[in-house]
């Protein structure tokens, strides 16, 4: 290869830019208004809470196929059986008043009641959108995908030795329909 095709690939590959891991965002809202999470005062959903700028990361998957595998001789096949449904896991900055935890009682309490029993899954869906932007211009988003979940757990670490003291958040979210929205 010349120097010359070198930088000509160089600029090439160049032009085609990164991602930025740093430029994302959320969007959580209940699935349905109908429900008792779309009835409910919950702080995550409130535009004044802003989710999106509170996210510290979100670890999504855009591919979890299930796979089974069989034994042919000395050879061991393998093949995609299914599209799975997995979590997506995404961590908060909490704020002072601790909006994300108290979001996530409030979601726990649409979903179970007090006698133990649970709630129809319309009470208790949320819909979801991840999207990353891009760092020149935010109303560009080369990636972004869009699940029905519900909440799987919230917790805090509460840490004495945490350094900078600041209260992070994670919550857990199980895709609950994959078929019904476009992120599947």
């Amino acid at each position: 290869m010349s120097v010359d095709q070198a930088i000509s690939h160089y600029q090439q590959l160049y032009a085609l830019g990164t991602l930025s891991s740093a430029h994302f965002g959320i969007e959580i809202e209940p699935f349905s208004r109908s429900g008792k999470v779309g009835n409910s005062s919950i702080p995550i959903f409130e535009e004044s809470t802003k989710v999106e700028w509170l996210a510290n990361n979100v670890d999504i998957s855009v591919f979890d196929a299930q796979t089974d595998s069989t034994q042919v001789g000395a050879f061991q096949l393998n093949f995609i059986t299914g599209n799975n449904s997995g979590e997506i896991s995404a961590t908060f900055i909490e704020t002072r008043d601790a909006r994300i935890l108290n979001s996530a009682r409030a979601i726990k309490a649409c979903t179970f009641n007090k006698d133990g029993t649970q709630n129809p899954p319309i009470d208790y869906l949320l819909r979801i959108k991840i999207y990353a932007f891009d760092r020149g211009d935010r109303n560009v988003l080369p990636f972004s995908v869009e699940h029905i979940v519900f909440l799987q757990t919230g917790s805090i670490p509460l840490d004495a030795s945490n350094k900078n003291g600041v209260g992070m958040v994670q919550l857990n979210f199980t895709k609950a329909f994959p078929m019904l929205l476009s992120g599947t």
